[in-house]
C-alpha cells in the first residue's frame, strides 16, 4: 500500500473513530476499531446468492468441496430473519446494498426507481463519495442491481451485466468467469488500488420459482452455487499466496422460498413471511482475522452488511443506518459462540424463527400483493413486445407493419397501466409501513457540474455496462404465481 493511500485511510479512520465526520456520527462501539488493522483492510467482496434457503443450503451444501462450507470454516456465520420485512429481491437488497430496512426506503417491488438511492445512497454510492481512489465493481446477472448499482451521483466504477444464456446455471457461471478476472487481476497492481466487488448469483431463486424448494432442481442450483463461490475462494487464496493482499469475504441471501412438503416440485414463491422465506444468512470472513473462524454469531442482520464494508474502508457511517459493523458493535461481537457441531447449531437457530403478529403478517401479504400487480403488468408487457418485435425482425408483408404499430399500442396501454398501479402499489405501500422514515443525514451533495437527479427512471447508459453476449432471455415467470413476480 502507497504512503498516499495510508494518509486517506488514517485519516478517514481518525474521523471515524472520533465521530468528527460532517456525514454522520459514529454507531455504537465504532471506537473499538483497530487503525493498525484498518490499513491493511485493502479488497472487500460481498457475494450474494439470490433466493437461498439457509436450511437448503445446510443440507445440500454443507460439504468439503462447497463454497459454502470452506466461507464458514474460515469465517463467522449467523442467521438472520426478515421477519416484519418484505421477502421479496428488491426490497431485500436494497436494504443489504443501503443498510436501512424497507420502513425507510420503501421499496416495495422489482420495478427500479432510482430516485430511491439518492435519498438513501447505496454502498457504491458512499464508497466513491467518500473514497473515490477505491475501485468499485459488480459483476451480476440480475438487471435491477446493475441499474442500482449506476443510481446516484456516485455510481460504481465497473458495472457489468451478464445477460441470460442457455441456462441459468451456465449464466451464473459467467458472472463467476469475470469475478475470478476480476481477483486475479490484483496479481498485476502496481498501484496497490484497493477495491470492493460485488458478485451476484440468480440460479437458485430461478429454481426455487420454477421447481420449489424442496426439488431436485433447487438442490443442484445450491450445489452449483457452492462449487461457484468455492472457485472464487481459491482464486483468492491463490492471489495471496503471491501477493499477501488479503480480502474479507462477505455472503448473503436476499430471502428463501416456501416449500409445500406434499408437493415438493411445486412452487408457492416467496414474499410472505413463513420462516422458509424470512430465514436469511450472513457469513463473514475478516480480513486478517482468524481467531474465530467456523464459529456463529447470535445477532447477525443483513442490515450490518453495508456498515460493514464501510467501515473495513475506514469510511465514517451514516447515523440513520438501521446496521452496524460486524467486527466492531459489542451487540454483534459479544454474540460470538463456539458451538460444537456449527451446523446443527444454526439449524436449531433457524427453528427458532416463528411468524410476525397477524397484524403485521396481513400488513406485508397486503403489501406484497400490491407490489405484485405493476410488477406483474410489466413482465407481462415486455414479454408481448418481445412477440411482436419477432414478427417485425421477420420483414412480413403487412404483417410486419401491422405488429409494429401494436408494438407502440402495447408500449404506450402498458406503460401507462404500470404507472397508474406502480401509484397505487407505493401508496398502499406507504399505508402498511414502507418508507415511511425520512433520513435524518443530509443527502450526498452532487458532483461539480452534474446536472440536479431529476427522479425520473432512465435506462442505464450504454457505457455503464459492459455485457457478456446476449444469446438467449429469461422465460416470463407464471402469471398466477403472485410471489415469483415479486422477486
Amino acid at each position: 500500500m502507497t504512503t498516499l493511500k495510508q494518509v486517506l485511510c488514517g485519516a478517514a479512520i481518525t474521523g471515524l473513530v472520533a465521530g468528527t465526520s460532517s456525514v454522520a456520527g459514529a454507531q455504537a462501539g465504532i471506537s473499538t476499531l483497530s487503525t493498525d488493522w484498518m490499513l491493511a483492510a485493502e479488497h472487500v467482496l460481498l457475494i450474494g446468492v439470490d433466493g437461498a434457503n439457509f436450511s437448503k443450503v445446510l443440507e445440500y451444501a454443507y460439504t468439503p468441496d462447497s463454497g459454502f462450507k470452506t466461507a464458514m470454516d474460515q469465517g463467522i456465520t449467523g442467521t438472520a430473519s426478515l421477519t416484519n420485512h418484505m421477502t421479496m429481491s428488491g426490497p431485500a437488497w436494497s436494504t443489504i446494498l443501503t443498510g436501512v430496512w424497507d420502513d425507510k426506503h420503501g421499496v416495495i417491488n422489482n420495478l427500479f426507481r432510482p430516485e430511491v438511492y439518492s435519498q438513501w445512497p447505496s454502498v457504491f454510492n458512499l464508497i466513491e463519495y467518500h473514497r473515490p481512489d477505491i475501485e468499485t465493481t459488480i459483476i451480476g446477472d440480475w438487471e435491477y442491481l446493475n441499474e442500482l448499482a449506476a443510481a446516484g451521483n456516485y455510481p460504481a466504477d465497473n458495472n457489468v451485466f451478464v445477460p441470460f444464456q442457455d441456462s441459468w446455471a451456465t449464466t451464473d457461471s459467467l458472472v463467476v468467469d469475470h469475478t475470478i478476472d476480476k481477483i486475479m487481476a490484483t496479481l498485476d497492481n502496481p498501484d496497490d488500488i484497493s477495491s470492493f466487488l460485488f458478485s451476484y448469483q440468480v440460479q437458485a431463486d430461478e429454481a426455487g420459482h420454477s421447481y420449489g424448494s424442496g426439488s431436485e432442481q433447487f438442490e443442484q442450483a445450491i450445489i452449483n452455487v457452492g462449487g461457484n463461490i468455492q472457485q472464487i475462494l481459491a482464486a483468492i487464496a491463490h492471489v495471496k499466496a503471491i501477493t499477501g493482499d488479503d480480502w474479507s469475504v462477505i455472503i448473503t441471501t436476499d430471502h428463501g422460498h416456501q416449500q409445500n412438503p406434499d408437493l415438493p416440485g411445486f412452487s408457492f414463491g416467496h414474499g410472505f413471511q413463513s420462516p422458509n422465506e424470512t430465514t436469511s444468512f450472513v457469513i463473514f470472513d475478516q480480513a486478517g482475522q482468524d481467531a474465530t473462524d467456523g464459529t456463529q454469531n447470535l445477532n447477525y442482520s443483513i442490515t450490518d452488511i453495508t456498515p460493514t464494508i464501510l467501515a473495513l474502508f475506514g469510511i465514517a457511517l451514516r447515523s440513520d443506518f438501521d446496521g452496524s459493523p460486524l467486527f466492531a458493535d459489542p451487540a454483534i461481537t459479544d454474540s460470538h459462540v463456539t458451538p460444537e457441531d456449527l451446523k446443527q447449531a444454526l439449524l436449531s437457530a433457524i427453528a427458532m424463527y416463528g411468524y410476525p403478529n397477524i397484524g403485521n403478517e396481513i400488513s406485508l401479504a397486503i403489501r406484497t400483493v400490491a407490489g405484485a400487480v405493476p410488477y406483474g403488468i410489466d413482465l407481462a408487457s415486455g414479454e408481448i413486445d418481445k412477440l411482436l418485435q419477432g414478427i417485425v425482425d421477420q420483414d412480413i408483408f403487412l404483417i410486419s407493419g401491422l405488429a409494429h404499430i401494436v408494438q407502440h399500442i402495447n408500449s404506450f396501454f402498458g406503460g401507462m397501466t404500470v404507472d397508474l398501479t406502480s401509484m397505487l402499489a407505493r401508496g398502499i405501500g406507504y399505508l402498511t409501513g414502507a418508507g415511511v422514515i425520512a433520513p435524518t443525514d443530509a443527502p450526498l451533495p452532487i458532483p461539480p457540474g452534474s446536472a440536479e437527479f431529476s427522479g425520473s427512471a432512465e435506462p442505464l447508459p450504454v457505457d455503464a455496462v459492459f455485457a457478456a453476449s446476449d444469446v438467449g432471455d429469461s422465460d416470463l415467470p407464471g402469471l398466477l404465481d403472485i410471489t415469483a413476480l415479486a422477486g
